[in-house]
């Protein structure tokens, strides 16, 4: 097994890190105060939660997931792209999934339900997002049982999110505009691929001849 690039492997080892510490009850309340995203009008908000919270999770089996999109998908889209252009792709979808639950977070204050956001779901999203507009036909094995091609994991994904925010909003919780805030990143992900269409980034590599342009 290949080790991952200088980025994805600092992401890899920073989340897991916090992982660990979420697991502890008195590190838990501190990383949830002040790395967690938490409404502007909350009292709670502070300007480095747009990006720090991607770095928290608390459950183990979306760390898991979340790491594995990095693991697989950020390694290849960092040697692809190299560091610089990564990271911006990274914050775009970052910054997108926050402002998207900044915006849809006042709406649930009117209504007492303030739902922190945490874990890099909207990252991940994006950047299946981006695997898939410029390898649609590559085929992976999709929660290693199904063979499809990279256009339609994007689908499956995309419908599995949905499924799950409609869940969320019948519980009456607010937890749904956590799984808004996912597809904010998917969003982002998607405007930076456009953003870079006819402006594509320097490859360390040969570029190889399917991936030109990004359609």
């Amino acid at each position: 097994m290949q080790p991952p690039p200088p980025i994805t492997r600092a992401l890899l080892i920073a989340c897991t890190v916090l992982l660990f510490a979420a697991q502890i009850p008195a590190l838990a309340a501190v990383l949830y105060q002040w790395l967690a995203l938490h409404p502007v009008l909350s009292g709670q908000f502070w300007p480095w939660q747009v990006l720090t919270y991607a770095f928290v999770h608390v459950n183990v089996l979306n760390w898991l997931f979340n790491m594995m999109m990095l693991y697989y998908f950020g390694a290849q889209l960092e040697e692809i792209w190299g560091e610089r252009r990564f990271i911006q792709f990274l914050l775009a979808c970052a910054l997108t999934a926050a402002a998207t639950y900044l915006l849809l977070s006042l709406l649930t204050m009117l209504f007492g339900m303030l739902v922190p956001l945490i874990d890099a779901s909207g990252v991940g999203l994006g950047m299946l997002v981006a695997f898939g507009i410029l390898f649609p036909q590559r085929r992976i094995q999709l929660f290693f049982v199904l063979e499809v091609t990279m256009r339609n994991a994007v689908w499956i994904f995309l419908a599995i999110d949905v499924f799950l925010m409609l869940g969320d909003f019948s519980s009456g919780t607010g937890a749904w505009i956590r799984d808004v805030a996912q597809f904010g990143g998917a969003l982002g992900g998607y405007l930076m691929i456009l953003y870079w269409r006819w402006r594509p980034p320097s490859f360390k590599r040969k570029k190889p001849s399917h991936i030109r342009r990004v359609h």
